[in-house]
């Protein structure tokens, strides 16, 4: 039981100093939260392919499920009837005799 707790809490504090050096890091570099206000705000960059301007269309609503409307059932199978092609293959005359063995 000492084992897995140890490796938890390693496992724990690796992630929390990771944690601590990112927010450090994001500080150092400006991202952080603290921001000044009054920086100018970076244009976006314009985004490719044709542009739909009209407005969305509602969804139509979802019908209950007791309201479908009644589908007909598929026909039954019909009973099998033989075909040309499945019917077995009799040969018309015997197969050769095997030739004598070589000596």
């Amino acid at each position: 039981m000492a084992l897995p707790s140890r490796l938890l809490a390693g496992v724990l504090l690796i992630l929390a100093a990771a944690l601590v050096c990112s927010s450090a890091e994001r500080r150092s570099t400006g991202h952080g939260q603290d921001r000044d206000a009054s920086a100018p705000q970076l244009p976006r960059p314009p985004r490719f392919g044709p542009q739909d301007h009209r407005p969305e269309s509602s969804v139509p609503p979802l019908r209950p499920l007791g309201l479908r409307k009644p589908v007909a059932a598929p026909p039954p199978p019909r009973p099998a009837t033989p075909r040309a092609s499945i019917r077995p293959y009799h040969p018309s005359s015997p197969p050769p005799p095997p030739p004598p063995p070589c000596s």
